[in-house]
């Protein structure tokens, strides 16, 4: 049941506060529905499955707005962080960045606040996580820190927050990179924000978040610390997105993949378990590979490895297959639309291999 959040008024002012600063890059030109990507997309009834940015590691960091178009040229961008995360993601610890808005119940004055997700060794259910409020000036020393390990860490230590067991909901409002990601990503954000997070007792916080990847699916998210996107979300799929009591078939459509499989093959047959095996399926240990795919990439073989919580262990092997075409706009504006592939799961059959 959704709850007005008792915060709800502070929070809108202080977003109103922020937005005001935010009007000279969210107030760009107002293109017509018909050259707004995500309202093409889902028009043409594209599916977003396949489309979710594998990564390793993320990290998340607070940034005072305005946020431009790459946000990393935004004027409260700290100094030295864009060539600190570069080295990072050189060093293979980051595969995704992106800046998160400060939050008047999140937020630590003086501070800014730092997520970091990792995927462990093997088969995993969830990305492991480590969340800092460091003074402004740590900023650049902890993410080079993040590159050199763990040794590298140890002198943020008494920095460190422990927010384990709670999820963290990022929602992708970045206007100024593209109209849909703040004309359908914001009203997502406000109704997570204040109708949901407020009153789950800290178990789910909701962030505004700069670009994470495939805006013509917005409004978008990513659920964290599982790492699943979910895109073109709808106001009836939010309730059920959030408290998981719903068959997972009635989310489906909105369901991009899991960022712990490295490819779109993977992905789209992680669906089709995902919804056969129902909620339970986000607690298994899993791992994938795609076995065979084709040139043209029309058709492809997959193999996703699992471990249930009781110690079960198996694997799905699946076909994906193209099922037709259709067309899309990748970016809001007068660019010419782009014929993309659709796939199908043709074939999932179950492979029991016994106990760990």
């Amino acid at each position: 049941m959704r709850v007005e959040d008792p915060n709800r008024r502070r929070g809108r002012a202080y977003n109103a506060h922020l937005m005001e600063e935010a009007k000279i890059v969210t107030s760009g030109k107002a293109w017509p529905k018909r050259r707004l990507c995500s309202v093409v997309s889902e028009a043409a009834r594209e599916d977003p499955a396949g489309c979710g940015t594998p990564f390793v590691g993320y990290l998340g960091m607070e940034v005072a707005p305005p946020w431009m178009d790459d946000v990393s040229e935004s004027p409260r961008f700290p100094g030295g962080l864009r060539e600190a995360v570069d080295k990072a993601q050189h060093a293979g610890v980051i595969g995704k960045f992106t800046a998160l808005f400060p939050d008047p119940v999140y937020s630590r004055e003086g501070y800014v606040r730092t997520l970091y997700l990792h995927k462990p060794p093997g088969h995993f259910a969830a990305y492991e996580k480590s969340e800092y409020a460091v003074p402004k000036s740590e900023i650049v020393p902890l993410v080079e820190a993040l590159a050199e390990g763990s040794d590298g860490l140890s002198r943020f230590e008494r920095y460190e927050e422990d927010t384990s067991g709670g999820r963290d909901l990022l929602v992708c409002t970045h206007g100024s990179h593209d109209a849909c990601c703040g004309k359908f990503g914001y009203p997502v954000y406000e109704t997570l924000r204040h109708g949901y997070a407020g009153a789950s007792e800290k178990q789910i916080r909701v962030w505004r978040t700069s670009h994470t990847g495939g805006h013509r699916f917005a409004p978008t998210l990513i659920d964290f610390p599982e790492g699943r996107y979910w895109g073109h979300l709808e106001p009836e799929a939010l309730e059920k997105l959030v408290l998981r009591k719903d068959p997972v078939s009635e989310l489906g459509r909105f369901y991009r993949g899991w960022a712990g499989l490295s490819g779109k093959f993977e992905q789209i047959a992680e669906r089709e378990i995902f919804v056969r095996e129902g909620w339970e399926w986000t607690r298994y240990l899993k791992s994938g590979r795609t076995l065979e795919a084709d040139q043209n990439e029309d058709r492809a073989e997959v193999r996703i490895e699992y471990a249930t919580p009781g110690g079960d262990t198996g694997a799905y092997e699946a076909t994906v297959e193209t099922s037709g075409t259709v067309m899309t706009l990748f970016d809001s504006g007068p660019r010419p639309l782009q014929e993309v592939k659709q796939y199908r799961v043709s074939r999932l059959e179950r492979v029991r291999l016994g106990r760990r």
